[in-house]
Parts: C-alpha cells; sequence; structure tokens
C-alpha cells in the first residue's frame, strides 16, 4: 500500500488536490477535518479545552475562532493545543491505515498542513506538494472566515519556508492553474505508482505528533518531479 503525504503552505492548493485524488477513487484522510471533528465531538478533548481556556465555549460548544484567537496569543499556547490534538489524531491517522492495509487499497493519502514539521513525512513512500505564489495563496487564505494578516502571517511563521519544503518533495502540484491541470497532475502521480508494486506496510506509525527539527527523510525524498 503506498502512503503518500499531502502538504503545502496555507493556501496552496491541498484542498484541490485532496479533492482530485478522491475523484480518481484514492482514500483521503484531512487532517484538518479530523482536528474540526475532534473539537466539536470529543468530550474528554472539550473538557481539557475548557479547563484551559473556559472563554473560547459558546453555548457548551468549543468556538474555533475564539481559541484561535486565545491560542494564536503566542506560540507556547499553540503548542499546548497540539499536545491535546495530536496524540488522537496520530491514533485515528493509523486507523485508517490500519483499515485501507485490510481492503487491500493500492494507494491512500494523509493530507497533513504540518507533514514535515511533525516528521510524518518520514513514514511515507513519496510526498505530494501543492504550490501557489504567494499572492495567490494568501488572496485564497484572507477569503476565509475569520481570516486577517495577522493570522495568516502568524501561520505562516510556524511553518517551514516554501524553499525548504519544495526541497522535500517527490511531486510538485502547481495550483495557480485551472483545477483540471491539477488532476492531470495527480493522474501522472498515480500512474508512476501503478508502475511500481505496492509496498507492504509494516504498521509503523507514531504513538504522537510533535514539532521537531526538520531532519532528513527516508531515501525516497529529493526527486523533485514537478507534474
Amino acid at each position: 500500500m503506498w502512503i503518500i503525504g499531502l502538504t503545502g503552505a496555507m493556501g496552496a492548493g491541498k484542498s484541490t488536490l485532496s479533492h482530485s485524488f478522491q475523484t480518481l477513487g484514492v482514500p483521503v484522510l484531512c487532517s484538518d477535518k479530523v482536528i474540526h471533528t475532534l473539537l466539536e465531538s470529543d468530550p474528554l478533548i472539550s473538557q481539557k479545552i475548557k479547563t484551559l481556556w473556559p472563554e473560547v465555549f459558546v453555548d457548551g460548544t468549543v468556538d474555533r475562532f475564539l481559541l484561535g484567537e486565545r491560542t494564536l496569543s503566542s506560540p507556547d499556547q499553540l503548542r499546548i493545543l497540539e499536545g491535546l490534538l495530536y496524540p488522537k489524531l496520530a491514533d485515528l491517522q493509523k486507523e485508517f491505515l490500519h483499515f485501507h492495509q485490510h481492503q487491500n487499497t493500492p494507494v491512500v493519502v494523509l493530507d497533513v498542513p504540518l507533514l514535515f514539521e511533525v516528521g510524518l513525512h518520514k513514514y511515507c513512500h513519496y510526498v505530494v506538494i501543492a504550490t501557489a505564489s504567494s499572492s495567490i495563496r494568501k488572496k485564497r487564505v484572507l477569503k476565509r472566515q475569520g481570516m486577517s494578516l495577522e493570522k495568516f502571517n502568524f501561520f505562516e511563521s510556524q511553518q517551514m519556508s516554501e524553499k525548504e519544503r519544495l526541497n522535500y518533495a517527490d511531486f510538485i502540484v502547481p495550483t495557480g492553474r485551472a483545477k483540471e491541470n491539477s488532476l492531470k497532475s495527480i493522474q501522472e502521480v498515480l500512474s508512476f505508482l501503478s508502475q511500481h508494486p505496492s509496498p507492504p506496510w509494516d504498521g509503523e506509525w507514531p504513538t504522537n505528533l510533535q514539532r521537531e527539527p526538520y531532519g532528513q527523510g527516508n531515501c525516497l525524498r529529493h526527486r523533485n518531479n514537478r507534474v
């Protein structure tokens, strides 16, 4: 089973590529969607957040925008929140992989914005990176509800630079063009994979996701295939 890591900077077009994979029948687990679900429906996480930041609750549920305002006050606050969410995220990622291993699924995709920052690229066979110009990314992000230039700049400061991220890519997919081009690019990635036997997954996966220095990945890094 090929494990593909999908990542990119804010507004780079990860969602477009994720949709392209799904359109072509590839299962995708989106980390952002998992996090949103945990915030909405996991009682243990809600209780921990209520203990730390009671002011972010509205009508008994976590207001993600208020939580963002609170945790963006400092990197330390953000790390505390990540410490609550990331162990559960890692568990659900592993469950997703086990399920598709048993289903003999040939390719799966993990959409992870901080793929390199938490070291998950080392567990993936290949990494696909969505790219777009800084101006396009900023325009896309500032259209999102609750987003501001201050938040955009903060999130950018917490991620690997675009230049460094691209050095770790196996496939680089520009998304500033028509969506049809993105779909064609993903078709090319899948065509490349189909030419090689699908490797077994040994079940290895981290129990927690923590930010770490950007060390070397596995031997498949640095292909830099632009598709």
